[in-house]
């Protein structure tokens, strides 16, 4: 748990936009081709350091009309950089900064978001009862959209399921929890089925966290369609405040215009 930024220093972070964004590629298991990329938001502080982006949003909760500001210009980054080979653009949407404009005839967000072909929204697993009411209204709000939606996290500690959503999404993106016991057998078994009920339902599927080749052939041998992590780093691409640092094999991209 990260302390909370002051004020002042998430004044200064959304005055000066030190937000900037990291592609992670989304790979087929088939080909090893890349389908699409995930957009993750990265922050930095005046000092050029590296911010925690969960401390950032964890921060930024308790103002929410600057919540919604961070989010829609964080998409709008998002989108404009897209590397061009990108397929689809996997997002994730905070349902906190969705819920600020919830009632709104044309939620900004939703119209920015179904302006670009590709994009796959990413819904957040559930912890509460309020997060499966907002995680609702968000497929509601992309309905009749070009938007696929994917659930994010399944099997993430301290999360629930939500089956009204499971079946309402396109993709199913599984957390790298469930690499961290391959001799379990109970586990693997329910791997196994939620991947197979995926198949069956014409849903894809995607399991995080892949950094060694051996949890890419247990993804393969589960019967997962694709896989992202950091075993694929030398893949990954940067903008914004990352343009500069994006060492390690990452390529930057070119700064806004």
């Amino acid at each position: 748990m990260h302390p909370r930024l002051p004020a002042q220093a998430l004044l200064e972070l959304i005055e000066q936009r030190r937000f900037g964004v990291e592609y992670q590629p989304v790979l087929s298991l088939v080909d090893g081709a890349v389908i699409g990329y995930e957009a993750l938001a990265r922050f930095h502080d005046a000092h050029g350091g590296m911010l925690p982006p969960q401390q950032v949003f964890d921060s930024l909760h308790s103002s929410p009309l600057s919540l919604f500001q961070v989010e829609y210009e964080m998409k709008r980054l998002q989108l404009a950089h897209a590397p061009p080979e990108a397929g689809r653009l996997f997002v994730n949407l905070d349902p906190d900064a969705f819920q600020v404009a919830v009632a709104d005839e044309r939620h900004p967000l939703v119209a920015l978001l179904a302006a670009r072909p590709g994009v796959v929204v990413e819904i957040i697993e559930n912890s509460s009862i309020n997060d499966a009411d907002l995680s609702d209204a968000m497929v509601a709000a992309f309905a009749g959209t070009a938007v696929e939606l994917a659930l994010d996290d399944i099997g993430a500690p301290h999360t629930m399921l939500s089956l009204p959503i499971l079946l309402a999404v396109d993709f199913l993106k599984f957390d790298r929890s469930w690499i961290l016991h391959p001799d379990d057998p109970v586990r693997v078994a329910a791997l196994r089925h939620l991947v197979a009920f995926a198949r069956e339902c014409g849903k894809q599927t995607i399991l995080e966290g892949i950094e060694h080749e051996w949890q890419r052939a247990f993804a393969a041998a589960i019967g997962f369609d694709h896989v992202q992590g950091f075993l694929y780093r030398h893949l990954f691409r940067s903008t914004g405040c990352l343009a500069g640092v994006a060492g390690d094999g990452a390529a930057a991209l070119p700064a806004a215009a």
